[in-house]
């Protein structure tokens, strides 16, 4: 309610105060977002039979959203845009869900969780190329336009991929037992060596990507992504990621919050693309995670739930929203469109899984214990493993 006092627009002094803040927001959200993710849990996440249904369930959505922009008359950048937009699944709001659920563990939550992580990285890859095409201008790609962008776009990936080797070797094991990285943090002598190398890392990759023409929040993702228990230790990358959240939760993504609905403006004109948007978003997600659940053997409540459970987009559309209205990309009616069907998919999301869970059978949510071999006199059985659930 204070915040509405103020006038949102850049130009003016609170809205150019407001403007950095909101900023700051992104900033620790994105980050976030990275450290959560992982690059130990993305190569899990391609060992994952599972990945099948990520690019299925991606292709779906970004295609029918394509088409329903263009249907709009909307330029290809938008277009692109609009079909990254719809094909966003939130990690975090995803992990939130299934944990409530008790369904992490599962191999429904397995699928999930990785289809959502590759989500996130498509989607701020694309977002990426986006923002550079907006940048030219390009209403018709040429062959220079897309070599351009994928020039600027490779050079960034290139310097991901240095920072990481660099990053890699530092986490080797000195003799001490310790890596080299938390080697040097220790000798930082302060609590708050760990946070800080974090936040350069990922200072240092978004002021990159900005320098390139590619909006900041897609490097500080990268940098997240970086900071492993592995290269700074897991009882200090458990204080960098509760710091980050910290500050994220505790003051600046309020007001990000805050500026987001701020910027939003409902009006009549406007419903019938708000219910357009909602729809094919909704619509999409759920064809396209049974689609791409029935190649990876998902059947019955699982595959429903499968459908349903990737509908949440949360955070990561409405920092996708926000920046491609920074950027102009988008209008305010299509920000307003994208903020509501946010909102619905994320709110119906826990309600439809938590139905569907009625219907599970124990073999969907508990793993499948094989029975022992046959014991023979040559052959001592060891007994059952303690601590595995068995079936009934």
């Amino acid at each position: 309610m204070v915040l509405g006092l103020v006038d949102p627009n850049p130009a003016a002094e609170p809205g150019a105060s407001l403007v950095v803040a909101a900023n700051l927001g992104v900033f620790v959200l994105v980050l976030l977002a990275g450290i959560e993710l992982g690059r130990e849990g993305l190569h899990q996440a391609f060992r994952e039979r599972s990945m099948v249904v990520a690019f299925v369930e991606f292709l779906l959505p970004f295609a029918l959203g394509y088409a329903f922009a263009l249907s709009l008359g909307l330029n290809f950048a938008q277009a692109l845009f609009l079909g990254t937009a719809l094909s966003v699944t939130a990690l975090p709001v995803s992990v939130r869900i299934l944990l409530d659920l008790n369904l992490l563990h599962s191999r429904l939550g397995r699928a999930i969780v990785s289809v959502a992580l590759v989500n996130d990285l498509v989607a701020f890859a694309m977002l990426g190329l986006v923002l550079e095409i907006a940048q030219l201008g390009a209403v018709v790609v040429d062959g220079a336009t897309v070599a351009r962008v994928l020039g600027k776009n490779l050079l960034f990936l290139g310097l991901v991929y240095s920072v990481s080797l660099v990053l890699k070797e530092t986490s080797r094991l000195a003799p001490d037992g310790q890596s080299y990285m938390q080697r040097f943090l220790g000798r930082l002598k302060g609590q708050e060596s760990g946070f800080a190398v974090a936040v350069a890392i990922a200072l240092a990759l978004g002021a990159f990507a900005e320098l390139l023409g590619i909006h900041f929040a897609v490097g500080i993702f990268y940098g997240g992504i970086l900071i492993t228990p592995k290269l700074v230790g897991q009882e200090r990358f458990f204080k960098i990621r509760n710091a980050v959240s910290s500050i994220s939760f505790g003051m600046f993504t309020p007001i990000f919050f805050a500026f987001v609905g701020l910027n939003f403006i409902l009006s009549l004109a406007a419903w019938p693309l708000i219910v357009s948007v909602t729809a094919i978003a909704f619509l999409g997600k759920l064809l396209g995670g049974i689609l791409g659940g029935r190649v990876a053997n998902f059947r019955g409540a699982p595959l429903l739930a499968l459908g349903f459970g990737l509908n949440a987009r949360g955070m990561m559309e409405l920092l996708l929203a926000q920046v491609g209205l920074a950027a102009g990309i988008i209008g305010p009616d299509l920000y307003s469109a994208l903020i509501v069907m946010t909102l619905v998919t994320t709110l119906t999301t826990p309600i439809a899984m938590k139905r569907l869970l009625r219907k599970f059978k124990v073999s969907d949510i508990l793993p499948v214990v094989r029975e022992a071999p046959v014991q023979t006199d040559s052959e001592p059985s060891v007994g059952p493993m303690p601590g595995l659930p068995q079936e009934p």
